[in-house]
């Protein structure tokens, strides 16, 4: 996985050689938020730091011209709490043609330590995390290495509910239950087999999700035992378990069970951990009695997970009473449910109308502010928070104005949080155009004029992350900004020296669809909007409003004009029990405001989307909409993974998605808005002091002196800032504790010594062509490091 430009500039070498015109194989190192370094390495007797390739004792010029480890390529299999160790020996072949054992002169080390480390000459294994990397040695600046796979292979019973310990009145799980699965394959094609109906095949989610529910048919009524298996090269994890149903989870029709699986914390690390960023992970079920028998077996399904954890925290609205705005801290310790922030208790009405709904609403980019609309469309009001992290759950938000012309119903804001975007075209407003308000006082400064007309109004604007561009949505057929149609999405962009330049139509108006609530990607290079089918002949319809309409999907196109749409089909797809349904409500896309790093290559990238749908959610079916006359089922929050290179080449960037699991699931939930960081308590967001007996930094930034570069960890009051935490830092990039290194590089000073401040930079296992082998650095293969160069890598032509 691991392939800077170290390991580019090897394989150039070698291509340029050999004549091949492509070549395959890169070795893997750790995730990039995993903060791997080349810690593992350690070695037996002396060392050579002549620089010239190593000497063997007393063999005067005698030089190493390669090395050999052995074993070349090993597989270690993980049972339970038991570790697996490997002893490593390494052969010298020198420039006199003699060879030797030089095991005890080497230094050995492990490209990604999470996976186990050195000590000596014997590797050995953790029991928590698996996957496939490199052993390397060196002696001087020649080096060797060789591949490992450590397979974690765990049987475990489940934990996780009543059913498990017997309290939910099924009897405890069996002695050693492994067992119970040695019986043949249930081939009779007149039985009901086991099979999984959530999540969705090829799902991809955040590592640090944790609460990924698998929900399954059981098969056969003599089906009681359970066999979760989760596998692949280097994951064999299996469960086993109980079919377990929450209370208020119905059974479908037809069926007489419904499972419910949420895997323990234990269970989820060693599946996660092992396979982010890496292959798919292979989720399938087995079922039998608990005297054995034939086992029923499901049909797989492929389950992948992110690189990168995802951060940040998600406020969305609820509709169901009381209504408000809830949120969730990604960035913090794993917690079961989202929390209130804004109720309509918590806004001070000083008028002889009342507040009878808080929703609609927009955070700023690091989350310290709040703008919300107050009692829907038609009202117009809203309430501003400039400081989420002095807001409790008793405190009062003021409304800016009840004035006509402060009137908003959908924002966002700008990314320095100075500025917020809004409209209001309902029946008693003064103009149509895009609104500019100051983020402070949250009064109108001005208006992006030729935007919108009253025939042609402007609603749901988005404000792009570079702050170079406004998309938003331009009314066909006009009713109130909520209900609408006939849209099409347009865009402004900023002009040099001050303004906007004249809309540009990004996706046109279609006949017989209504396009709407365009979402800019964090890249500020695509955006995704809605889309919904009207009925014929009908110009705005309930059906077909931009007020969650049920034939509503997700679509992508690029931050130009006149782009390709291209649907999101694997995102809009349903999942096995909404029974083939495919008006699913799939509306108001919002973006997670990180881009990370994918899983296809090092430069690959991947985003997260959210949106409402009411699809079900398993077992767990979409409750009937009340009081509503034009949906008839409430929606839940929804996420999906996004690889924008995909776009590029004009195919569904998306992934299936899955279910946040969260929220409340009795409620109707909208509009997932995103901040960088969990502000509350007081804590400090960006550029804000911290430090001893000061201000904390919010979630998801640390406590670093001022003006350092890399940040260093700081807790002087009076000499500290909050900052983000950074990604991890590239081989030769500089490094430090609060900015480790990518993979398998060490951060380290001139001399090669471990560093942790200051002169430091990211030292890789090995160096590739026209790279620095001073300090002790090692060539990589098929390279010597040539002194009278410069003590750099070259490669040597027999």
């Amino acid at each position: 996985m691991w392939k800077k430009t170290w390991l580019i500039g090897i394989l150039m070498a070698a291509s340029a050689l050999s004549g091949c015109s492509s070549c395959g194989g890169t070795p893997p190192g750790g995730p990039d938020s995993g903060n791997v370094t080349d810690g593992g390495q350690s070695g037996g007797g002396g060392t050579d730091t002549d620089g010239g390739g190593g000497t063997g004792p007393g063999d005067g010029g005698v030089t190493v011209t390669s090395l050999k480890l052995t074993p070349a390529n090993v597989t270690l299999v993980v049972k339970g709490s038991t570790p697996v160790t490997q002893k490593y020996t390494v052969t010298g072949s020198f420039s006199d043609g003699h060879e030797e054992d030089v095991t005890s002169q080497a230094l050995f080390s492990v490209d990604d330590t999470r996976v186990g480390t050195f000590s000596g000459t014997t590797f050995t294994s953790t029991t928590t995390v698996g996957g496939a990397t490199t052993v390397r040695a060196r002696l001087g600046t020649t080096s060797t290495s060789a591949a490992l796979t450590v397979k974690l292979e765990q049987r475990m019973p489940d934990t996780t509910s009543d059913s498990a310990s017997g309290a939910s009145g099924a009897p405890p799980l069996p002695s050693q239950p492994e067992s119970k699965f040695d019986g043949p394959v249930d081939t009779d094609a007149t039985h009901k087999k086991p099979r999984i109906v959530y999540p969705n095949h090829g799902v991809m989610v955040p590592p640090n999700l944790g609460q990924l529910e698998i929900h399954f048919l059981p098969g056969l009524d003599s089906n009681t035992l359970f066999e979760l298996a989760f596998t692949n090269a280097i994951t064999d994890v299996r469960v086993y378990l109980r079919c377990y149903k929450p209370s208020g989870v119905a059974v479908p029709a037809g069926e007489t069970r419904a499972c419910i699986y949420t895997p323990a914390k234990e269970v989820w690390n060693f599946v996660a951990e092992s396979n982010r960023g890496g292959q798919p992970v292979q989720l399938s079920l087995r079922a039998t009695g608990d005297a054995g028998g034939p086992v029923g077996v499901s049909q797989p399904i492929a389950l992948q997970f992110g690189r990168s954890e995802l951060r940040g925290a998600l406020y969305y609205w609820t509709t169901s009473s009381p209504t408000g705005v809830m949120r969730y801290d990604f960035a913090g310790p794993a917690t079961a449910t989202a929390t209130p922030v804004l109720r309509v208790s918590n806004i001070n009405n000083t008028t002889s109308s009342g507040v009878s709904c808080v929703g609609c609403h927009a955070l700023s980019r690091n989350g310290k502010k709040l703008v919300a609309e107050v009692n829907g469309q038609g009202d117009g009001r809203i309430a501003l928070i400039k400081n989420l992290g002095e807001f409790k759950s008793d405190s009062k938000a003021d409304f800016v104005n009840s004035g006509a012309k402060y009137q908003s119903t959908f924002e966002s804001w700008n990314p320095d949080g100075s500025k917020f975007v809004g409209v209001y075209g309902d029946g008693n407003a003064t103009s149509y155009n895009l609104i500019l308000f100051n983020g402070e006082t949250g009064l109108k400064e001005g208006e992006i004029a030729g935007t919108g007309t009253g025939a042609n109004p402007v609603t749901h604007p988005d404000w792009s992350a570079d702050g170079k561009t406004i998309a938003y949505t331009s009314v066909g057929v006009a009713n109130t900004n909520q209900r609408n149609s006939k849209g099409a999405i347009k865009m402004v962009t900023a002009q040099t020296g001050g303004g906007w330049s004249a809309p540009v139509t990004v996706v046109p108006e279609k006949f017989g669809n209504h396009r709407y609530y365009p979402a800019i990607a964090p890249d500020s290079s695509f955006l995704v909007y809605n889309e919904s089918t009207c009925p014929a002949g009908k110009d705005v319809d309930k059906l077909c409003n931009a007020d969650t309409d049920q034939s509503a999907s997700l679509w992508a196109a690029k931050l130009q004009a006149n782009a390709t749409p291209v649907k999101m089909t694997r995102a809009n797809a349903p999942g096995i029990m909404d029974n083939g349904e495919t008006n699913l409500t799939n509306s108001y896309p919002k973006w997670s405001p990180f881009v990370t790093r994918g899983t296809s290559s090092e430069t690959s990238r991947l985003m997260w989307v959210t949106f409402s749908s009411s699809r079900n959610y398993g077992f767990r079916s979409t409750r009937e909409a009340v009081g509503s006359d034009e949906n008839t089922k409430s929606t839940l929050l929804w996420m999906a993974a996004v690889d924008p290179d995909k776009l590029n080449a004009g195919v569904d960037p998306s992934y299936p998605a899955f279910a946040l699991p969260f929220q409340d699931l009795t409620t109707s939930n909208h509009i997932a808005q995103w901040a960088e960081y969990f502000v509350s308590n007081g804590c400090s967001t960006v550029e804000e002091g911290c430090g001893s007996g000061g201000a904390t930094c919010c979630n998801g930034l640390q406590c670093v002196q001022l003006a350092t570069d890399p940040p260093v960890p700081c807790s002087v009051n009076g000499a500290c800032t909050c900052k983000p935490i950074p990604q991890c830092a590239p081989a030769f990039d500089k490094c430090s504790t609060a900015a480790p290194c990518c993979d398998g590089n060490r951060c380290v000073d001139a001399a090669g010594a471990d560093c942790t401040g200051g002169d430091c930079s990211c030292r890789p296992p090995c160096s590739g062509a026209g790279q620095s082998c001073a300090g002790g650095s090692a060539c990589c293969e098929g390279l010597k490091c040539n002194v009278a160069a410069g003590n750099v890598c070259q490669i040597v032509i027999n």
